[in-house]
């Protein structure tokens, strides 16, 4: 989804009509749409400045990390751009895909966003 005509509350209903996840991908180009239309979530996270050649600091991995805990606890959260209704609350899992940096940083930006969530 590369394309402002994306953020439309029919396109994300459609997408939980389906059951089908919406990839919430963090790039400076594309729209940041973190509305939650499966079971679970899938973010690709593809650099905060430059598209795949950013990495993420401390604070901007600490934003991510909160998000993650909100949706693996299924609680609301307190920022991002939502297009649909509110999904129901309840705990999701969450996958994180760090594509960022020509994969330079990656593993460096998923082990710092591992340690925040106890995960490593």
């Amino acid at each position: 989804m590369r394309h402002d005509s994306f953020r439309d509350p029919a396109f994300i209903a459609l997408l939980r009509r389906h059951g089908i996840a919406l990839v919430c991908a963090d790039t400076v180009e594309w729209p940041l749409l973190m509305d939650v239309t499966a079971d679970f979530v899938y973010c690709r996270l593809h650099g905060s400045k430059e598209l795949y050649r950013s990495g993420y600091g401390r604070r901007e991995i600490a934003r991510w990390a909160d998000r993650v805990r909100a949706w693996r606890d299924g609680r609301a959260m307190r920022d991002g751009s939502f297009v649909g209704a509110p999904a129901p609350a309840r705990p999701r899992d969450v996958y994180v895909y760090f594509d960022n940096t020509d994969k330079l940083m990656a593993p460096r930006d998923a082990r710092a966003l591992m340690r925040l969530l106890g995960d490593g």
